[in-house]
């Protein structure tokens, strides 16, 4: 039941992640600067990657990972069954670029 209603949320914030990244483009299609890479972390993947990725909650602890960027990216894109919903329909690949230098950015909490 837990499962089922975080798969309903997962697919709740996807669409409105989807909704909001296409506000982040310009209507030529590309991207602007105006990309909020801690809100869309925040928005999406907060849920379950605590503190900002700084600490374990329902995914693990980001900060100071040793898996690669290609690993990540593919987590990203791909999900995790059963916990981690797929973001590669939501995501363009800038702001899955930018998500990744972002988790490459954080440090773990004193």
């Amino acid at each position: 039941m837990v499962l089922m209603r975080f798969a309903l949320m997962a697919c709740g914030l996807a669409a409105a992640l989807a909704s909001a990244a296409s506000s982040a483009r310009a209507e030529t299609g590309q991207q602007t600067t105006s990309l909020n890479v801690r809100q869309l972390f925040a928005t999406s993947c907060g849920w379950c990657h605590q503190s900002g990725g700084r600490t374990e909650g329902r995914g693990p602890k980001l900060a100071g990972t040793d898996k690669s960027d290609e690993y990540i990216i593919n987590q990203i894109k791909k999900g995790k069954p059963p916990g981690m919903p797929a973001f590669g329909g939501s995501f363009n690949d800038t702001q899955i670029n930018a998500i990744l230098a972002y988790i490459r950015d954080l440090k773990d909490e004193p």
